[in-house]
Parts: structure tokens; C-alpha cells; sequence
């Protein structure tokens, strides 16, 4: 027998170690973060030579937008939380309801891209678009913050127990 068929079955009747599930969320941070990292840097550069490029910068929006669907759908149908909930029931209660929080974090920056994708974009300058966009990423970093939190906190109280 191989040692992949083996960590397979292994895997099947094993419980899945509710750290990898904290792991893989994580990772998914690391990536969001590198993509809004990418995204400033690009804007700013734009801004620095003058070169205001909305259309282009609603399409690299929108890539980051999808990245985002993507975390907040694996967030709401895999359940970063169950294996913490299996372990520490009072978790629950720590665990706000995010998909609503979700759904209007993904409206507004569809809200956004559509105006910047427009032929003659409503925002006064440049600098009234970056603001904009500071301000919808300040937002993404500090609810993915507040996810990391709780999920720290829910997994130090079950190991403390």
C-alpha cells in the first residue's frame, strides 16, 4: 500500500485537526492581503505619474473582488468555525452572524467597480477613487482581522481546557 492511499484512509477515519482548518483560513489572509498589497502599489503608481486609469483599475478590482467571494463563500459553506464549534460549543456565541456583513461588503465593491468602470467615472479626480478604495480596504483588513481574533481566542480556550 503507497503511503498516499495510506494517509488517505487514515485521513477518512481521522478527525480533521480543527489547526489546519485555522491554517488554511490563515493562508487565505496571507493571500487577500498580497492581492490588496498588489492592487496599492498599482494605484499608486498610477497616482504618483498622473495616470489615472479607472477602467483598468475596476478590472483589477473586480480579480480581487472574486478572490474575496471566493474566501467569504468557503468562510460561510466550509465552516472555518465548525471544528472550533465541535471543540469549544461556546464558541458559537463569539461567532457572529458574517454572512450578512459579507453580502454588503461584496455590494459595496460592486457598487465601486461599476463606477469605475464607467466611460465617464462620477468621482471628481483620482484622489477621491483612492479614498474610496482606502477606505473599502481598511474595512476588508479590519473584518479579516476580527475573524483571526475570534478564531485565536476560540482555539487558546479549548486548548486551556
Amino acid at each position: 500500500m503507497n503511503n498516499r492511499k495510506m494517509m488517505s484512509e487514515e485521513g477518512n477515519t481521522k478527525k480533521k485537526d480543527p489547526h489546519e482548518h485555522l491554517q488554511y483560513l490563515l493562508d487565505e489572509h496571507e493571500q487577500l492581503l498580497a492581492h490588496m498589497k498588489d492592487l496599492n502599489r498599482w494605484w499608486t503608481e498610477l497616482d504618483e505619474h498622473g495616470l489615472p486609469k479607472f477602467g483598468e483599475m475596476g478590472t483589477r478590482v473586480a480579480g480581487f473582488r472574486d478572490l474575496l467571494a471566493k474566501h467569504f463563500e468557503d468562510e460561510e459553506q466550509e465552516g472555518y468555525f465548525k471544528p472550533l464549534m465541535d471543540e469549544e460549543p461556546g464558541f458559537c456565541i463569539m461567532v457572529p452572524d458574517f454572512q450578512k456583513k459579507h453580502a454588503v461588503t461584496l455590494s459595496r465593491f460592486d457598487d465601486f467597480i461599476d463606477r469605475l468602470k464607467q466611460s465617464q467615472p462620477p468621482f471628481k479626480n483620482w484622489s477621491e477613487a483612492m479614498r474610496e478604495f482606502d477606505s473599502l480596504m481598511s474595512d476588508i483588513r479590519e473584518h479579516e482581522n476580527r475573524e483571526i481574533r475570534l478564531v485565536q481566542e476560540a482555539f487558546e480556550k479549548s486548548a486551556g481546557d
